[in-house]
């Protein structure tokens, strides 16, 4: 035994080796994983304090930095085709400056957003509003007067994270369930808010702008 070691030993060497170098490339696999998973963006989109049209749309930051909230924009998915509006500012008209003691949050919902915080910008009730006020639709209740009927209502964020200079985007739908019904409920088509992160994804976050302003 101890001559067939002696005899080759530079071949259990290069195995030993071997193995230990797959060992070390598998840790720094897993090491690196974890490491873009903790860097990975992540914004959710949810209800708060309820589950229809007058609970509270929340974002909540869970990503490993700080992230700002640039834009809010609404779609919202009807009979006669979809509809866009700028949410950001809470403000509808900017005719008058602003007194110098007004706080960001009473103005805006743009800023930052710090590690495991959350920010709510109105209820979905206001925001859908907000898009048939931009659009000129008369509301009775949540319900639009006319031909009209809504469908789904989606949520858009466009957000900086970190040092990242490129944006990127987040959204999550959510059906509208019974419209003649007072208490219309909002039923979510996914039970994750998707991130836009990837460099063509954020080509078309780029182009949401444009949608609000066609």
């Amino acid at each position: 035994m101890l001559d067939w070691l002696q005899r080759h030993h530079q071949l259990i060497a290069l195995l030993i080796s071997t193995c230990t170098l797959i060992v070390w490339v598998f840790y720094a696999h897993l090491l690196l994983a974890n490491f873009k998973r903790q860097r990975r963006p992540n914004l959710i989109i949810n209800r708060g304090a309820g589950k229809g049209l007058g609970s509270l749309c929340l974002i909540s930051n869970m990503s490993a930095e700080p992230m700002f909230l640039n834009q809010l924009i609404v779609r919202l998915e009807t009979s006669r085709g979809d509809l866009f509006g700028d949410a950001t500012d809470i403000r509808q008209s900017h005719d008058d400056d602003l007194p110098q003691d007004t706080a960001l949050y009473q103005a805006t919902h743009q800023g930052p957003l710090r590690t495991g915080d959350f920010a709510h910008v109105g209820t979905f009730q206001s925001l859908l509003r907000r898009v048939a006020e931009q659009h000129g639709i008369r509301l009775a209740g949540h319900q639009p007067i006319g031909d009209w009927q809504f469908h789904t209502l989606e949520i858009r964020v466009i957000a900086f994270y970190g040092s990242d200079r490129q944006p990127l985007g987040v959204l999550r739908r959510f059906r509208l369930t019974s419209p003649e019904n007072p208490d219309c409920e909002l039923i979510p088509e996914s039970p994750l808010t998707r991130q836009l992160c990837s460099r063509h994804e954020r080509r078309l976050v780029r182009r949401w702008t444009e949608d609000v302003c066609a």
